[in-house]
């Protein structure tokens, strides 16, 4: 039988270092390994971005949430489908899903969307609003959490599938050296929702053996209002000698290689936690709150590194518990990763939908 042979264009709106960029990233490079034409759509991406490879096109001051400018990114996306030949478009962000998805299925276009963070009904607009990343003729979720908040509360038809984020297993690897010093490594952006200011309080109360032992490692540009909140809050519980601040990088395996523990604080769910399969494809240990997709990943592994984010008693009982069992730990987690979270699974299962889609 013969395949119709893909070429895709994601959409995304801008290219950084996030989670879902990632995933974006390492699709167009299992697409560029198997010769397949892709490219990448977006409004703009990180300054030094390292893009070997990916065929990226911006929009310049189009913006995908602005109503003004939906025109202009309309007729560039014909335009693209024309000549890049592109049958099939796969969508990452509600703001284009929400203004283009109706568009691009009446060029006759195959559209995957992708959902990456649980469902929540704040209101009857925002419900509308996030129902446009379920008008795909496949979507994608990246848990089996997320799918069942979205079931839960929409009657979905499209064809649905859980493809959890993949990580790179020969980019997140075991370090050849031994870290110097015992860091704990906190790999999250500094957001309002990923509890650094939980993280901060709970080690301000380990007892003094375990703050002298540790160092804390954050990344952050110190730019934003929550940034500056939690560097105040460093301060303001003496911790200032103990927190180290690394800028945003592309080379974050290597903070990875030097911790010793990694820690993820976020206060609510996370879709899929992506820092949890990175940390334990480098051979860390690493404990996470006991909720969401975090939960899905340590529960199957260890689910003594589970805590109740809100508890000091419950993380420092997961805290003890990974020093204690470090060893053991790290030797298992890197298999365990490679076989059901890595970044070359999620690329297959993906890839896989894609054919279904055009050749049903």
């Amino acid at each position: 039988k013969n395949t119709k042979k893909i070429t895709c264009l994601q959409i995304i709106p801008s290219m950084g270092i996030g989670g879902i960029e990632t995933g974006v990233r390492d699709i167009s490079n299992y697409l560029n390994k198997k010769n397949i034409d892709n490219y990448i759509l977006c409004e703009s991406s990180i300054k030094n971005f390292n893009i070997k490879g990916l065929k990226l096109i911006k929009l310049n001051n189009l913006k995908f949430k602005n109503i003004f400018d939906q025109n202009k990114i309309k007729i560039k996306i014909k335009q693209l489908i024309r000549e890049k030949k592109i049958n099939l478009v796969h969508i990452s962000s509600r703001a284009p899903a929400f203004f283009l998805i109706n568009y691009i299925k009446n060029l006759d276009i195959k559209v995957v969307t992708s959902v990456h963070n649980k469902y929540e009904s704040k209101s009857f607009l925002k419900d509308w609003y996030n129902s446009f990343l379920l008008k795909g003729d496949a979507v994608i979720f990246n848990s089996k959490f997320v799918k069942k908040t979205y079931e839960n509360n929409f009657n979905v038809k499209t064809k649905l599938h859980v493809i959890p984020r993949g990580v790179d297993t020969n980019y997140f690897s075991p370090s050849k050296k031994k870290p110097i010093g015992k860091n704990i490594f906190m790999p999250s952006r500094i957001s309002g929702w990923k509890g650094h200011e939980i993280f901060l309080n709970h080690f301000s109360l380990l007892s003094k053996k375990y703050q002298d032992l540790f160092n804390i490692h954050l990344v952050s540009l110190n730019e934003s209002k929550e940034e500056k909140k939690i560097k105040l809050l460093i301060n303001k519980l003496k911790l200032s000698k103990k927190v180290i601040i690394h800028k945003p990088t592309l080379e974050i395996n290597k903070l990875y290689q030097e911790a010793y523990l990694v820690v993820n604080t976020s206060k609510r769910p996370e879709g899929f936690g992506r820092t949890i399969s990175e940390a334990l494809s480098s051979a860390k240990v690493v404990i996470a709150p006991n909720q969401g997709g975090t939960k899905e990943q340590l529960s199957k592994f260890d689910r003594n590194l589970l805590f109740n984010v809100n508890s000091f008693n419950s993380f420092e009982k997961a805290f003890k518990y990974a020093l204690k069992n470090y060893q053991s730990i790290s030797r298992r987690g890197r298999n365990y990763v490679k076989k059901n979270y890595s970044s070359a699974v999620m690329c297959k299962k993906t890839f896989d939908v894609y054919n279904e889609l055009l050749n049903q």
